[in-house]
């Protein structure tokens, strides 16, 4: 009897661990990271911020000027562009893939109270740019640069210029 007990007492111990070395597994949101994956993460790294979830599968999308048109355009485009210090127009026809990062110390953060979603946007495998916003639902608006600077800093002028400029050059 006692040896009956035994070997129940290590089967459901074993059983256990299974379980819980499942759930641990299935509660995990981050998958390996691909080859192009870990370049952004090692960039995201590189400035200082730390990573700490990468929440989706990255995005790709192919760069067509018709995205950034401000009267048919599509604004998350306009506005994910505008805050790049590259020239849109040297991408398109590429293939974009945005990789998404939660992280901490970014300059974001302090003034939020929260962690910061970076998207690391890539052509051709290197890292071309990207945005950052505060990580929380009760937001909404235009992303900040990768760095988290706004529209104005990153291109040193207006947004009323910078608007009029935009549509003179996406305009079809």
């Amino acid at each position: 009897m006692a040896r009956r007990n035994v070997a129940f007492g290590v089967g459901i111990s074993v059983v256990l661990i299974i379980l819980l070395t499942f759930i641990s597994f299935s509660l995990r949101s981050d998958q390996p990271m691909s080859g192009e994956q870990k370049i952004a993460a090692n960039y995201v790294e590189a400035r200082g911020y730390k990573i700490v979830s990468s929440p989706s599968e990255p995005f790709t999308y192919t760069l067509e000027k018709a995205l950034l048109n401000p009267d048919n355009g599509q604004l998350p485009y306009i506005q994910i562009w505008g805050v790049q210090s590259i020239d849109p127009a040297a991408y398109f026809g590429k293939e974009i893939t945005s990789h998404s990062f939660i992280v901490s110390g970014h300059p974001l953060d302090a003034m939020y109270g929260t962690h910061t979603a970076l998207q690391v946007m890539m052509a051709e495998g290197k890292v071309i740019g990207g945005t950052s916003f505060p990580d929380r639902d009760d937001l909404a608006g235009a992303p900040y640069a990768l760095d988290g600077r706004t529209l104005e800093d990153v291109i040193g002028i207006s947004f009323s210029e910078w608007r009029k400029q935009w549509a003179e050059k996406y305009d079809e």
